[in-house]
Formats: C-alpha cells, structure tokens, sequence
C-alpha cells in the first residue's frame, strides 16, 4: 500500500487524482498539495500515462518561462520591470442633446450600474432605475430626449393628446388676454371717472393702483393654495371673481364705492392667472415644446395691457361712458366660461411618487394592468361615450396629495425673496413702475386746459407702448431665444443659461433706452409748457391756443414707446437669470421647474404690489409741470444709478447670488426636495 502510494505521489496525485485498489473495494483520495517553488520550472509530462487518469487541467496563471538570449552578468543580475503601460483614451461624453444612438450610457443601457440606495426618507432606492426606458419625442422630435420624462399614466397631462393641451392652452389664454385688459381699462377715461364721480384724481386713479396690489396678494396665495388643493379649484373661482367684478362694472355709474368693490373682486382673480400660467404651461408640455407657448403668453399678454385703451377710450364716448368697456368684455365671458370649466382639467400630477415611473415590463403589465404603455394610443373618433368620459373627468377638484410638507409650502414664500428674485425685480423696478404710473397720470396732464383731448385721443397715446412694447417681447421671445445660450445642451431647443457678457449688453441697452425715454419726456412738456423769456406774463399757460399747441403729441407717444421698449429688454433678462439660479440650486428637474415658476411669479408679485403704489402716487407729483419734470429726471437718473450697481454684483458675485439663492430657499437641508440618481431622474 505505501509502495502503491508513493508511486501515485511520484505519478501527481497532487492533480486531484483518484485510485481505486482493485479486489479490496478500498478508496484512497489524496488532497491536492499546496504549490511549490518546483512549480514555476518546466515539467517533464511522465512517458506513459496511469489508465483511466483524468486528463490534468488547463494551466490559467502560470506558464513556462521562455530562453533568453546571452547576456553579461551585470545584465542578468538586474531585473527589468516592464514597459509601462498607456491607458486608452478617454473618449469624450456625448451632449445629451444627439442621437439616441451617440448618447452617453445610461441606467437603462448599463444593466450593471448600480445606484446606492439612499438612507433618506422619500428617498428613490426602491425604484428600480437600473431599467427605466429613455423616452424620445415623436415626427420631427423623434430623436429628442423628452424633458421632463413622461410617466406611463394616460392621465399624465405630459401624456394628453395634442388637442386637449392646445384646448387647455388657448382656453386660459383666453382669461390671461381678458383680465390684462381690465388692468389697463381706466388708463385713458381716469379724468372722465374723477368728474362722474365727483372725486379726486387720486382716488380715480386708486381703480387701477388697488385691483393691482390685491391681485399681487391673490396671487401669492394661489401659488401657495395650489400645492395642497391643485390649480382647477383656484382657476374656476378666479373666473367666478373676475366675472362678478366685470358684469357689476357695466352697472356703476353714480356710486364710487360699488365701482371699486367691482374692481377688488377682479384684482382677487387676476391673481391666479398672473401666477399659475406659467405653472400650467410647464406640466403640460415638454421642454422642446415649452418655449414657443411662453413667447405666445408674453406677446398676448403684453399687447392686451397697452393696446386695451386705445379701444377703451374710443368706447368710452359713448352715451354709456366708461361702463361701454365693460359691456364689451362681459361678451367674451359667453366664450371664457365654458372655454374654462370645459376645456382646463387640472395639470397638477405629481409623477415622482407613482408606479409609472418603472419600466413596462412583462412582469408589470401582467400584474397589474393600471398603467398602459409608453406606444400612442391609436386615433379615436368622436362619440358620445368619449364625450361623456372626458367630461367626467373634469371634475371641479380632482387634486389629492399624500403627503403635507411645510417645506414644500413655504418654498414659494422664500423664493419671493431669494437673491436673485430680488436683483431681478430691482433692475427693472423704476422703468416698469415709471410707465404705469406716466400711463396713469396722461388723463391728468393732457385732458384739462389748454388740450381738452378726448378719452379717445388719451388712449391713441399709448400706441407707442403697445407697439414698441409688443415688438420687444416678440423679438426676444421668438428672434432673439438663442440669445442667452451657452454652448451647453440638454435637447435641441438651447437651455437659456447665465452669459455674462449678453446680461450686461441687455442691461445696458434696456438701461439706456428707459433713461432717453423717462428724461425725454419730461423736459419736452415741461419746455414746450413754460413761459419764454419775453413773454409779459398777461396770458395764462392754460389758454387755449398759446403754449399747449406747441406739444407734439406723437413724440410723446414715440417717448412713452421708448420707456416701454426699455421695460421689456430689461424684462427679457429674468427668465434667463431665474432658469440659471434654479438649475445651481435645485436637486433635480421637478424642484427646478416648480423654483422657476416660484421665482417667475415672485417678480411679477414684486412689480404689480409697487406698480400699483405708483399708479396712486405719481399723479400727485406731476399735476404741474415743474413737479413733473423733477419726477421725470429723478426716475431716469436713479435707474442709471440702480443699473450701474446690480451689473457689477452680477458680473463680480453671480456665483455667490445663486449660492445665496439656494440657502435663502432652504435647498441644501431640505430632506423632502433630496434624490439620488440622476438630476433627470425624477420629476
């Protein structure tokens, strides 16, 4: 037996081997020797083989050493390490912006990436992202990455048919084009308002500075209502609002205190379509989409502002008096009416916590059949049926959070005074309060002696600002979009991001024609309204035919143009700042877009609380000509000022601003806004 064992141990039993001992029925396995120093020197197989030996394993590690060639002693007795080796190049990322087939690996092409759960509440760890699909766009988008990432759910406003977006679309636009005109309706008819009702300029004009600020107010709360309640509830009751306050309007010609009762109902639903648009606009369609819907919100908006009195003074000669423009308006609400109750579902849908953001896959779709595929529907026909279920759907509160967070409420309050809101708001505060209350105060200036203009000559004045204020917003809007861009991408429509360089040429251009226009204006009528220097001062300034002829009313409508035209460059840098500071503070898509609406609507809240200060205020200042030149340089000469100083802070501390921006709104700490993954991830 030890004879027979040695001679296996001579033969490699160390490969594993077993031999069975013939006639006893004995076994002996022998366990596999450690590896020696032998091991590495080349081995002589044996010359003939045991019978019935396994074949030996394939060597994977180890092989033998191959002859060198003669070399000196010095040589050999020093090692040689081996050339080091290159790493391959870098291949460079792939904006996201190309072709699926170049875009760089994600979760759903990499099966072996591998996102670390967060320890987070709300945190994404049972999500599975390892397989979500990448969602592209359809025709012509076919090979744009879809922004924000639709979920699988039919009801998924991202999801609706084209027809049901351009119906809710043009339905609100319908209200935001009809409570605009009711901002300016008082413009031209504030001198005929003040001698029906037997009160003082200042309190004719408080039916325009009131409704102004309250809808301010209104609006700030309807931001903040509609994170719990949804925004259909707070659009049908401002609809409600805005249609008492028009219908009462058309039937108060002898009682001032009905007349402004009218109005704060309006201002209350003026509110909800100031701040909530834009909101509706961002949950119903996708990125690539977004931007031609806002330049038509802007141009709509503004051209009804300016161009409302110079139809409203016309009708306001009428036997009916200003109460004409309210019975015009009621008319559209036969269409405004079931344009909204109809056609404006609720667009609030909160896609971060729902079952459609995994992936169709057999296993889901055979458990549970309550989402449908990311394929189109196919077209469906009209019937009765399809009416009825639409119709059900469009319930008046329709709405429901699972969760209540302080931090999510309060996230509109801190955005109305985040860095960047402010800085925006301050750079155009004189010019945009400087032309409402100019535009308020023309009744005051030019409707007395020596002018006596009609209601409808007073609102022709405003045809500059109507013009030259509407070709703005619509060149930037649709011209000039590639204006803010970066050579940073994440679709084929540029993202508007922070260029220093372009803010300070805007900022210029739109400081500059504020300043021409504000100063203009107030040294032509102050000139052409003072006594020259060998007149004998018989004749009274206020005689018809004498001074006031020497006012070139189309140079005063060209000048308001320009103030204007300078209000709306200025305009054009918000969006572009906020969208910068919201992309450097937010933690993913869906709290950008919910901070830019945030941030969006607290300028407006800003600009309409002090435009309405100054539609009442101003008129006190410019009733003679020398206060009106003195408010006309102060204005044009502050904004230089203003100018000059938030241009150095955005060119020296632009990053600070935005860091700013993020502690002011509690971004850093706040647990509930926090995600892992993706800054695309989830929205």
């Amino acid at each position: 037996m030890e004879k027979e064992f040695g001679f296996e141990k001579e033969m490699g039993l160390g490969l594993g081997s077993f031999w069975s001992e013939k006639g006893s029925g004995l076994t002996i396995s022998v366990p596999p020797l450690p590896p020696s120093k032998e091991d590495d020197l080349p081995q002589t197989p044996p010359a003939t083989e045991p019978p019935n030996r396994p074949l030996p394993p394939t060597p994977t590690t180890r092989t033998a050493p191959t002859t060198r060639p003669f070399t000196s002693s010095s040589d050999a007795n020093t090692p040689k390490r081996p050339p080091p080796s290159r790493p391959p190049p870098l291949r460079p990322q792939a904006p996201l912006r190309m072709n699926p087939p170049t875009r760089p690996g994600t979760a759903a092409s990499q099966s072996s990436v591998k996102f670390t759960t967060s320890t987070k509440r709300l945190s994404l760890g049972s999500v599975d992202s390892n397989r979500r699909p990448i969602k592209y766009g359809q025709g012509k988008y076919r090979n744009v990455e879809l922004i924000p990432q639709p979920s699988d759910d039919p009801d998924d406003p991202l999801n609706w048919p084209l027809w049901r977006k351009e119906l809710n679309f043009y339905s609100l636009l319908l209200m935001v084009a009809m409570t605009s005109v009711m901002k300016s309706i008082f413009l031209a008819v504030n001198a005929q308002v003040a001698e029906g009702y037997q009160v003082s300029y200042t309190a004719a004009a408080g039916l325009t500075g009131v409704p102004l600020m309250i809808s301010a107010l209104a609006g700030f709360a309807c931001l903040i209502a509609s994170r719990i309640c949804g925004k259909r509830p707070l659009y049908l009751a401002s609809l409600l609002l805005v249609f008492i306050g028009a219908v009462w309007n058309t039937n108060v010609q002898t009682s001032y205190a009905e007349c402004m009762a009218a109005r704060i109902f309006q201002g209350i639903g003026w509110g909800a379509f100031d701040s909530l648009f834009l909101g509706s606009i961002q949950d119903t369609y996708f990125e690539h989409e977004r931007g031609t819907k806002v330049a038509i919100y802007s141009v709509v908006a503004v051209s009804t502002t300016w161009g409302a009195p110079l139809l409203g003074g016309v009708a306001s000669q009428s036997p009916s008096g200003f109460g004409m423009q309210f019975s015009i308006l009621s008319v559209f609400f036969v269409l405004a009416v079931p344009a909204v109750v109809v056609g404006a579902p609720e667009t609030v849908f909160d896609r971060a916590y729902t079952l459609a953001q995994t992936p169709i896959t057999a296993l889901s779709t055979a458990s549970s059949g309550k989402y449908k595929t990311s394929i189109p529907a196919p077209r469906k026909t009209f019937s009765i049926e399809s009416a009825k279920a639409y119709l059900y759907k469009m319930k008046p509160y329709s709405y429901t959070t699972g969760y209540f967070d302080s931090g999510v409420l309060l996230q509109a309050p801190r955005a109305f005074i985040a860095p960047t809101t402010m800085l925006v708001f301050l750079v155009s505060f004189l010019p945009y309060c400087a032309l409402w209350g100019l535009g308020n105060s023309l009744s005051l200036l030019f409707h007395p002696m020596p002018f006596r203009l009609s209601s409808g000559s007073l609102g022709a004045l405003l045809t500059g600002p109507w013009i030259m204020a509407t070709a703005t917003v619509a060149v930037f809007a649709l011209v000039l979009k590639g204006w803010w861009s970066n050579t940073n991408t994440i679709s084929t429509s540029r993202l508007q991001m922070f260029a220093p360089k372009t803010h300070m040429i805007t900022l210029a251009v739109g400081s500059i024609l504020s300043f021409i226009g504000i100063l203009t204006f107030g040294l032509h009528i102050d000139a052409c309204m003072t006594r020259p220097e060998d007149d004998d001062g018989m004749t009274s300034v206020y005689a018809l035919e004498y001074l006031g002829m020497h006012v070139n009313f189309p140079a005063v409508s060209f000048l308001l143009g320009l103030l204007a035209m300078g209000v709306y460059v200025l305009d054009a840098t918000a969006r572009p700042l906020i969208r910068a500071s919201t992309m450097f503070t937010s933690s993913n898509l869906g709290v950008a877009l919910r901070n830019t609406t945030d941030m969006g609507a607290g300028v407006g809240f800003w600009r309409s609380l002090f435009a309405g200060v100054f539609v009442i205020a101003v008129p006190n200042a410019t009733w003679s000509w020398d206060g009106l030149r003195s408010v006309c340089m102060g204005f044009a000469i502050a904004q230089v000022i203003v100018a000059a100083v938030l241009g150095t802070v955005w060119w020296l501390w632009g990053e600070d601003v935005r860091r700013w921006d993020g502690r002011v709104m509690k971004l850093v700490d706040l647990d509930m806004l926090k995600r892992t993954g993706s800054f695309f991830d989830v929205d």
